[in-house]
């Protein structure tokens, strides 16, 4: 009976420590800074995480999010920003379909930063 009583308790104890661990764990990227790069691994993120389940949808938003940053290398970055608003059209395209609702939220929230970051 202590034993069981040992038991109980010492997971009691570990649910505390971990509960916290696992909700920080993975709710969204950080935003360190607003850049194109940042948008980038965001995506990667998802990824990762399984926000995003079909690997046609994410190389389309990395191919989408890469045409940027090579635009914005050329020194334009109101082409940037136009590509910008495809990828959010292609996350919007696939909420609750291939990407999570709350996190293709978060991926056109990220988007908008940036956009507004380069000046569009």
């Amino acid at each position: 009976m202590k034993r069981l009583f040992f038991a109980l308790s010492l997971v009691a104890v570990l649910s505390l420590f971990a509960a916290p661990a696992l909700a920080a764990s993975d709710p969204m990227c950080e935003h360190e800074a607003m850049t194109i790069q940042s948008l980038h691994d965001c995506v990667l993120h998802a990824s990762d995480a399984g926000h995003i389940t079909n690997q046609g949808v994410i190389r389309a938003l990395l191919s989408q999010v890469n045409a940027a940053q090579t635009a914005f290398d050329k020194g334009q970055p109101s082409a940037a920003a136009d590509i910008l608003r495809g990828f959010i059209a292609t996350v919007n395209s696939q909420a609750s379909k291939s990407i999570d609702e709350m996190h293709a939220g978060h991926m056109v929230e990220h988007a908008n930063m940036v956009i507004a970051a380069l000046g569009g």
